[in-house]
């Protein structure tokens, strides 16, 4: 009697499964578990921690590139300087002197720091994101057997549809949640991949005039990625309440889960453009 009750049991539990309450409820726990993950990973500094040794290796090759943005420095300094020697429409003064040399001296000791500066933003922005956390709650629950049953009722097709359904919002969820989760990993390596950079595109500040532009456009680069873990903690925050605030109200179960991945690719897709929301808001 035993064995054939762990029989009806496993076949039951098995018809359960591929009736699809079971995706419907486990989209809620997935999307849960991949906002928590997110946001811990949101909160660490690339320059510490965990990450420590890979910050290692972005100075190491910074330091190695610095060699060749010392050269340049002294190139766009002193290209400055003969440009505005020759320029017929200028007087070059001693005030105008002294002063290209202080610029001098400022991007001297900028590219100097930029190495221990930057983990210092990267540390604030750390403190900035875990206060607009705080203590998130991610609770958004999926009443999977109700909706389920609301499909199967209305549909001629019954436990077929519910399972494609339920399968399908699933896997929109997986994606919506691993792309969020991709997108602040994504950042992390941004700032990798500029770091090392950094000596090249300060020393254009040297120069002054158009040429100078490109520093300063990497720095606003730098700060964009940095801040933009603000912008993605914000989403964060509100991401549970705004899914379960449904808008638009309809006894249709499919329009229901239409609703939800509507507002979940919204989720996933503003994470994603947090870095040119960042630049257009700040003019970064």
């Amino acid at each position: 009697m035993g064995l054939w009750d762990s029989v009806t049991g496993f076949f039951s539990d098995l018809g359960d499964f591929f009736s699809g309450k079971s995706f419907f409820e486990m989209s809620g726990y997935v999307w849960n578990d991949l906002m928590k993950l997110g946001s811990q990973v949101l909160i660490k500094n690339p320059s510490s921690g965990t990450y420590k040794d890979t910050w290692t290796q972005v100075s190491n090759i910074y330091t190695a590139i610095n060699a060749i943005a010392v050269t340049l420095m002294v190139l766009f300094f002193l290209y400055s300087f003969c440009r505005d020697a020759v320029d017929l429409h200028t007087d070059m003064t001693m005030d105008k002197t002294i002063k290209l040399f202080i610029r001098l001296i400022i991007v001297t000791n900028v590219m100097g720091l930029a190495l221990t500066w930057m983990p210092k933003f990267m540390g604030w922005a750390k403190i900035l994101t875990e206060t607009i956390l705080g203590e998130a709650k991610f609770g958004f629950y999926f009443d999977g057997v109700k909706v389920y049953e609301a499909i199967a009722d209305s549909s001629g097709w019954g436990a077929l549809v519910g399972f494609l359904t339920s399968f399908l919002f699933f896997l929109f969820t997986c994606v919506c949640g691993f792309m969020i989760v991709f997108t602040i990993l994504n950042r992390i390596i941004k700032i990798y991949m500029i770091a090392p950079f950094a000596g090249i595109a300060l020393s254009t500040l040297a120069g002054g005039g158009q040429i100078a532009q490109v520093g300063y456009s990497y720095i606003k680069t730098f700060f964009g990625y940095v801040m933009s873990a603000l912008l993605i903690a914000v989403v964060v925050v509100i991401s549970t309440t705004f899914i379960e605030t449904i808008s638009l109200k309809s006894d249709s179960a499919i329009i229901t889960l239409l609703v939800y991945c509507l507002k979940m690719g919204a989720i996933s897709s503003s994470v994603k453009a947090s870095d040119s929301v960042m630049q257009k808001a700040f003019g970064l």
